[in-house]
């Protein structure tokens, strides 16, 4: 990796065994671009918890890239998060991507838990004051879907760095314009933290536009267009679509990329090689094991 160029990756807990041997493969694999860090989202309700304190402690244990463990507000009192950065802490983990997080339950608002802190803001600050955490916390080039207008969402984004939050994260987008203008108006408010865009790689475009008009990203007229005449496999515009993207952001001088892996590394992988400006993957060698990767009934972002 250039010393110049950071990049970094997501992954989030895995439902079985299967499915684990799949993630910790695609792990390795993207290993060999010496990522800052690799993140672990955060899954609702303890069960899933328990998972994604699993993962965060298996890389821990089994890799020297340091690991960020997601955590959210959502149903959870501050003595319970509390607990679980401490005890990330006491394993030698010090990153943390703070989280409003969303409500499980479909068309319910958030609301804070009575004993909770009420956003990310407030956990950040409360985090901030129980030990020496490094926290990122979310960016919205395209606002948050429940923010008035992006003024608001600057502004919000304004107190959690002000609370203490060493970084941004982007959720992902696919114009890097946006991506800019949200950059230069976070700068004018005053937000000194570093923001990394987040890239999702599309390897399915229906999934990826469901999610994308729950979390209120836009995506452009020309994508639309260039799926509805798709004349290759979606994988492949998929790549190109992100490798176009890093490459604009990177001639405009941004230095680091988190890539939203999807659990699965052929994409990411490519546009990293690509990032790099190696040679790019061929079909033949991209088609190797492809197949068990984008037959999985489920994709989680």
């Amino acid at each position: 990796m250039s010393k110049d160029l950071n990049i970094s990756f997501e992954f989030f807990p895995a439902k079985d065994q299967t499915a684990d041997e799949t993630l910790w493969r695609s792990f390795i694999k993207l290993e060999e671009f010496n990522p800052k860090f690799v993140s672990v989202t955060f899954g609702a309700g303890g069960g899933a918890r328990d998972k994604s304190d699993y993962l965060v402690k298996k890389i821990k244990k089994n890799s020297n890239t340091p690991v960020a463990g997601h955590l959210t507000c959502v149903d959870m009192s501050k003595e319970e998060i509390n607990n679980i950065a401490l005890d990330w802490l006491n394993n030698g983990i010090n990153k943390i991507v703070a989280l409003r997080g969303d409500v499980r339950k479909k068309d319910s608002k958030y609301k804070p838990h009575e004993k909770g802190y009420i956003n990310a803001a407030d956990m950040v600050r409360g985090l901030k004051k129980l030990g020496n955490f490094e926290i990122a916390v979310a960016g919205y080039p395209d606002k948050h879907p429940e923010s008035k207008n992006e003024n608001e969402d600057l502004e919000n984004l304004k107190i959690k760095v002000d609370q203490g939050a060493d970084k941004i994260i982007t959720q992902f987008f696919f114009d890097h314009e946006k991506f800019l203008r949200f950059r230069d108006k976070s700068i004018a408010l005053g937000i000194k933290a570093p923001i990394i865009p987040g890239i999702l790689p599309i390897d399915n475009f229906k999934k990826v536009k469901d999610f994308s008009l729950k979390c209120g990203t836009i995506i452009p007229k020309w994508i639309e267009d260039k799926f509805s005449n798709l004349k290759e496999e979606e994988k492949f515009v998929g790549i190109d679509i992100a490798s176009n993207l890093v490459n604009k952001l990177q001639a405009e001088g941004v230095n680091e990329f988190h890539f939203y892996t999807l659990n699965k590394y052929e994409l990411t992988y490519a546009v990293c090689k690509n990032l790099l400006n190696e040679k790019k993957i061929e079909q033949k060698e991209y088609n190797k094991n492809i197949n068990q990767f984008f037959n999985q009934k489920e994709i989680y972002i």
